[in-house]
């Protein structure tokens, strides 16, 4: 009779623990904003804008991940992102650096001359013969990275992938590849566009 009582028990309790899974599951569902959403989103709430989140993912990032192996270096970040940039791609345009970088052109002039200071890249005016002055200063300027530039990046960036991938792989192999597309196919949606009127500009 005790073990008959006891089995139906443990029963009762498994039973209660699939409808709580199954609550949980159909919550969690539910409490994404992103569900059923509509064209004029007027439920939406700004902080649950895609903008928002992503911004305040970034921002993270950059404040908890980034910016601490940064300091190890005596970088910035913009001065670690040119620095990665010219590495890879170098010599490349004034103009050329300021697309790829995605930042605006006072930012990466000012960056690219502290970083000049520093030693980690040269800047040069691509001069025609025969140029008069007015035209001289239009010339368009090349940047490339110098050696001390050369062996800092080296120094900064097995540091950069280990956190790089510690971050990733606190999501699972198949979050990390929808995470990837997701990313991609959003960048397609807008990025493009985005990175051609800059370009125009």
């Amino acid at each position: 009779m005790r073990a008959h009582f006891i089995w139906r028990l443990r029963a009762h309790w498994i039973a209660v623990a699939k409808r709580t899974q199954k609550s949980t599951r159909r919550r969690a569902k539910n409490s994404c904003p992103w569900i059923n959403l509509s064209r004029s989103a007027a439920s939406l709430n700004v902080e649950d804008f895609l903008t928002f989140r992503i911004t305040r993912l970034s921002n993270a990032l950059r404040t908890g991940l980034t910016k601490r192996y940064l300091e190890e270096f005596e970088l910035s970040l913009p001065e670690w992102r040119l620095l990665a940039l010219i590495a890879r791609f170098a010599p490349l345009r004034f103009s050329e650096v300021t697309t790829r970088s995605s930042m605006d052109k006072g930012q990466v002039s000012r960056t690219l001359r502290e970083m000049g200071k520093k030693g980690f890249v040269k800047m040069k005016s691509i001069r025609t013969p025969g140029s008069r002055a007015a035209e001289a200063l239009a010339a368009p300027v090349m940047v490339s990275i110098t050696p001390k530039g050369k062996a800092l990046y080296s120094s900064v960036l097995p540091v950069a992938r280990r956190r790089q991938a510690e971050m990733l792989m606190t999501l699972t192999e198949s979050e990390r590849v929808a995470l990837y597309s997701t990313l991609d196919k959003l960048f397609t949606t807008i990025g493009n566009a985005a990175l051609a009127e800059e370009a125009a500009e």
